[in-house]
């Protein structure tokens, strides 16, 4: 056939080899393109930096908290001992304000191919659009997985230098998950907002509509609805809206079982439990996602 051509492929041949086109050859794809961004290298350093710094910080401020009395502010002889469930509330604590940094991964993860006009070449090279967002998508919450993973694993070492010569209580029984919650939870948590983002960046195909969505989603938008809701005592069905919007489904997932309850959900109507808000965020994450291929699918390759 290549010699009665002239080594050129029909177009038969050509619509063949593409039936072949498999889920992992376009991951591998991806995985490279992604790599291949100085963006995906400097947002994940700063994931795998930024995580274990902030931690040193929270567990610095606790341990420094229990050497000095609160009433007369002057330094004890005989330091207090350290909740050891407080330290990995607060460690965990970290993994919302992180989810910016691999918000804006996930963003990128789909709008570099907009802003670089390097979707019409992978859309040629792999024409199923779902495919091609599904292979996106497992990328980068591959990427985000493994390095928020390291991260976590550096800010519990963080942890244990910093406490070495400190008095530990133990961490309750009801709470003796809170460890795993905090080391695997947050990378899980945070490749959803990787997932969520990428949506979200599909359904803008711009970096600077897509960070600028994922701003408002994360941070303007509970602002909004606490304020509204701090107005008028008869909104307190606000409150619970609050809690289950993207940015605090995090916070409350991150803190565990058991763990104190959230002064602003006194008079909630529902008040969604650490394990209920991490369902809530996986719904979120489903709906944004869905959407982002549904406008992919739909769309001009130049749109």
């Amino acid at each position: 056939m290549s010699n009665a051509n002239g080594g050129y492929t029909t177009g038969r041949r050509m619509a063949s080899s593409r039936l072949r086109l498999s889920f992992w050859g376009s991951l591998h794809a991806e995985l490279v393109k992604l790599a291949s961004l100085a963006s995906t290298w400097w947002l994940m350093g700063i994931t795998a930096v930024l995580l274990p710094a902030m931690a040193a910080l929270s567990v610095w401020s606790i341990t420094y908290v229990s050497t000095i009395d609160l009433n007369t502010e002057k330094k004890l002889g005989t330091p207090n001992p350290v909740s050891s469930a407080e330290l990995w509330s607060s460690v965990g604590s970290n993994a919302a304000t992180v989810a910016l940094v691999i918000g804006i991964f996930g963003v990128m993860a789909i709008t570099s191919e907009y802003t670089t006009s390097c979707v019409q070449a992978s859309l040629s090279v792999n024409p199923r659009r779902v495919m091609f967002m599904n292979a996106k998508a497992v990328a980068a919450a591959a990427f985000t997985g493994v390095f928020s993973l390291l991260g976590m694993l550096l800010s519990w070492v963080i942890m244990l230098a910093m406490t070495a010569g400190s008095s530990l209580t133990p961490i309750p029984a009801k709470q003796n998950i809170l460890p795993f919650v905090v080391i695997l939870g947050a990378p899980v948590i945070l490749m959803l907002m990787a997932v969520l983002a990428q949506g979200l960046g599909a359904m803008c195909r711009s970096t600077v509509g897509g960070v600028f969505s994922l701003v408002g989603l994360l941070m303007i938008l509970s602002q909004i609805v606490s304020i509204t809701s701090s107005f008028n005592s008869h909104l307190g069905w606000l409150a619970s809206i609050s809690m289950c919007l993207p940015d605090m489904s995090i916070s409350n997932f991150m803190r565990g079982p058991n763990s104190a309850p959230n002064p602003t959900l006194v008079h909630a109507p529902f008040s969604p439990v650490w394990w209920q808000s991490g369902l809530i965020f996986l719904a979120w994450t489903a709906v944004f996602y869905v959407i982002g291929v549904i406008v992919i699918r739909r769309s001009d390759v130049k749109g």
